[in-house]
């Protein structure tokens, strides 16, 4: 298409003179602010200049009958004239031009006006250039007003509206014609605005560029055409979150939860940051499981250095069809509000992926370990860790988020910053319901190798040697008092490793190892989970302790009681080495060693062989309670709990006269034969149609004995 034919388009076939009310019209402009940014200005202005000079070159026709020609004679007369004559014949008629010249005064004192600050913030903080800068209005310009494309296929003589070109920017903002942007300019590093083509003519000067529409909102928000009112301040005060999910954490002011941390991470970003001038990337890596404070910590730290966070949930935008561009964006924002961004979960998306998104001078990353970066990583990480918080610091918090002092369950429980915070909410419905939410928050998922035991007995039940029973209480209150010695009386200095409570049980079967475990789970407010053992021990290598860390994992924070019974099946000495397989079986007893020490939870070991077990591991054992068959006194007391007294359900006696001192010296049984006798009398009466008596206890007894191995003899417990 030739430029006649473009004016032609524009003025019904004929060339506007200079005095026709068309040409004056093209030439009147709006001025500067006049309920428009000064960038939008600029751009109406140098185009209006720019289209003057065009139908002024266009107006000259050489050659006869020229305009009947697709391209004309004269057209490819001045394609071939020197740049350099066709500049200085440019810059002469923006002189010479009356309506020229009175644009080129509005744009000279346009330029001696500041940047519309928004802009000009943008600008600045993102590194544009004078050309990046010019395309990105043209872009802008085109965006915000549906007639500006016109004018630039106009200007760039095309048959239909165009999108501006890195040369037609240079060309209306006056600058050296040099290399167009390319894929690492800011402009597509911050995703400001790309090329409409791809492939290789996407970078060329003639290709046409578009603005990103999600950067408008931040650029022209307030504008509503009013002349009297000032545009606002493009500082950090603007709202550049169009198009981004990430949301503004505000710090509370206490409590800080992890002080050390909160004091490493902002020592190190001054020191970095500040000393010499030195300016680098600084990613902070918070270590700690979900829920554990490390967005808050984060947003404390950005606090003390001048900021304020943004924290993003890195999965969600991993989920999207761009991550990329989703995270550019958030970035972009982060670098125009000057706040700081934090990766939740930064985790679950791939490294490689994350080093696509351009770098901020301070990023916070939350993982459940460590990464570091590795070779060739262009900045600087530091892991810090954010552990599990005290329980000065559980209550401290509790004070914060609700009236009234801290429900036991907050206080003793080793909950989460998050799981506190949802417990609060609970709060005005009473501290059992509060305790109910703690325990579904720390009981949510149980493997399949722990079955949960019933609770049915009390101290009460418990029939056992006066020191064992005092050794029981004593166990009950280093576990009750755990919290409040090692927190408040400072005393987990001794307790490096962990702050567990293990025990072991040991004594011959049916003494009232599991009852004890039951009664100190249910005195201490404890689910009681009893491990499977034939499940946790597998043959291959590895599974094993595979299912052991995964039990531990669990109830580390969990309000249970973890009982393994018949422990020498795990914790059986180390043999010296003679095969492969001796080998990894001492390995996986050094595995359970640690474990055991690294526990914070409270554990209970059963076992009825004492002496087979690993002496290392005894050594680890907060508690060793032996517990022996019962005394003639303790049968009586046990004889009479399991029948003295019974009846059926309309209240009738079930138990005649017995003699509960002659059952208790005679038969020699454990606590557990005892109940399984008393049991089993009870069938038999049930069978006679009569009352318990005498003869149906002995009877069972006799079964109980030669389960044991013992040899009744004809004559021996009868009747007497």
């Amino acid at each position: 298409m030739t430029c006649p034919s473009v004016v032609q388009a524009h003025d019904d076939g004929e060339v506007a003179a200079p005095g026709h009310p068309r040409a004056m019209m093209a030439a009147r402009q709006p001025a500067a602010g006049a309920g428009q940014p000064r960038w939008l200005t600029e751009v109406r202005l140098r185009a209006a200049r720019r289209v003057l000079w065009l139908r002024d070159r266009w107006r000259e026709h050489r050659y006869e009958d020229e305009h009947l020609l697709a391209i004309t004679h004269s057209e490819i007369d001045r394609a071939l004239l020197p740049p350099a004559e066709v500049a200085g014949a440019e810059r002469a008629f923006y002189h010479a031009d009356e309506r020229a010249a009175a644009i080129s005064a509005q744009l000279a004192a346009l330029v001696e006006r500041p940047e519309e600050m928004r802009l000009e913030h943008l600008i600045v903080a993102l590194g544009l250039s004078p050309a990046d800068a010019a395309l990105l209005k043209l872009t802008l310009a085109a965006a915000v007003d549906p007639a500006i494309p016109r004018v630039y296929g106009y200007l760039l003589d095309a048959a239909r509206p165009a999108d501006p070109t890195p040369s037609l920017a240079a060309t209306l903002f006056e600058l050296p014609l040099g290399p167009p942007p390319g894929p690492d300019s800011p402009l597509v590093r911050w995703l400001l605005a790309e090329p409409v083509l791809s492939g290789c003519d996407a970078f060329a000067s003639c290709t046409g560029w578009r603005v990103d529409a999600l950067l408008l909102g931040g650029l022209i928000a307030g504008l509503d055409g009013r002349a009297d009112e000032p545009v606002a301040d493009g500082g950090p005060a603007a709202d550049w979150s169009t198009g981004t999910s990430g949301r503004v954490v505000e710090p509370p002011i206490r409590p800080v939860l992890h002080p050390e941390a909160l004091a490493q991470i902002v020592e190190f970003v001054q020191r970095l940051g500040h000393e010499r001038g030195v300016r680098t990337r600084i990613e902070i890596e918070l270590v700690g499981e979900s829920g554990s404070g490390r967005t808050t910590l984060a947003a404390q730290a950005a606090a003390h250095l001048g900021s304020r966070l943004v924290a993003v949930d890195a999965p969600a935008l991993a989920n999207g069809e761009e991550f990329t561009a989703a995270a550019t964006r958030e970035a972009r924002r982060a670098r125009l509000d000057g706040s700081v961004i934090a990766w939740e979960q930064a985790d679950a998306i791939a490294p490689a992926l994350l080093q696509t998104v351009p770098g901020l001078p301070l990023t916070f990353m939350s993982v459940q370990a460590p990464t570091l970066g590795g070779v060739g990583y262009d900045a600087l990480r530091r892991a810090v860790e954010c552990g599990p918080i005290g329980r000065p610091e559980r209550i401290e918090l509790w004070s914060t988020l609700s009236i009234g002092p801290a429900p036991p369950a907050v206080a003793e429980w080793a909950l989460r910053p998050a799981e506190i915070c949802v417990a609060a909410r609970v709060a005005p419905a009473g501290d059992h319901q509060v305790r109910e939410t703690c325990r579904r928050l720390l009981t949510a998922t149980k493997p399949d190798l722990l079955s949960p035991l019933p609770l049915p007995f009390g101290w009460a039940d418990l029939v056992l040697a006066p020191a064992t029973i005092a050794h029981l209480r004593e166990l009950e209150a280093q576990a009750q008092d755990r919290g409040e010695v090692l927190d408040d009386w400072c005393f987990s200095r001794l307790t490096p490793l962990g702050r567990g409570t293990t025990a072991l049980f040991a004594g011959p079967s049916g003494t009232g190892k599991t009852m004890a475990a039951q009664v100190l789970a249910r005195s201490l407010g404890l689910e009681l989970y009893r491990v499977d053992l034939a499940g946790v021990v597998n043959k291959y290598i590895g599974e094993t302790e595979k299912h052991l860390r995964e039990l531990f994992e669990v109830c580390d924070r969990a309000p249970v009681l973890l009982l393994f019974d018949e422990a020498d099946a795990l914790f059986g000495k180390r043999s010296q080495v003679n095969e492969a397989h001796d080998r990894y079986a001492n390995i996986q007893i050094d595995y359970l060693l640690a474990l055991m020490e690294r526990f914070d939870g409270v554990a209970i070991l059963t076992t009825n062989r004492k002496g087979d077990l690993d002496s290392a591991f005894v050594r680890r054992l907060r508690f060793i309670i032996d517990f022996a068959p019962p005394s003639a006194s303790e049968r009586e007391r046990l004889w009479r709990i399991a029948l003295q007294g019974a009846g059926d359900a309309k209240g009738r006696a079930l138990v005649g006269e017995l003699d509960w001192e002659k059952l208790a010296r005679e038969l020699d049984l454990t606590g557990a034969a005892i109940k399984s006798a008393a049991l089993a009398a009870a069938f038999l009466a049930r069978s006679d149609r009569l009352p318990i008596c005498e003869r149906h206890v002995l009877g069972a007894a006799r079964r109980e004995l030669e389960k044991q191995g013992v040899v009744v003899r004809p004559g021996q417990m009868e009747l007497g």
